[in-house]
């Protein structure tokens, strides 16, 4: 996903939508790792911090962020997490 400042002067309200759907769309379509995901979490970052640099839409950048890390902390960081046996269920027997 790549966004640009100029993007969002312009036409400010369609381009933020479509910068929140990709953000969706990422997530929807991926079928990668998380460190995949953590990579794209960071370049996408990135480009927020000049995009506020360039046009102080602060409110944009911060759901931006908020939209970014609540659909990343649904992704489990490793096989662990996603099964595996309880500590009790191995204490007890």
């Amino acid at each position: 996903m790549n966004i640009s400042a100029m993007n969002i002067t312009n036409n400010s309200d369609n381009s933020e939508l479509d910068y929140f759907l990709s953000i969706i769309d990422f997530f929807q379509n991926q079928n990668k790792n998380r460190e995949t995901a953590e990579i794209w979490k960071d370049k996408s970052f990135i480009e927020l911090m000049k995009v506020l640099k360039l046009t102080r839409k602060k409110q944009f950048v911060k759901n931006s962020i908020i939209l970014i890390l609540s659909l990343i902390d649904q992704m489990p960081p490793d096989t662990y997490n996603k099964g595996g046996i309880k500590v009790n269920s191995l204490i007890n027997g």
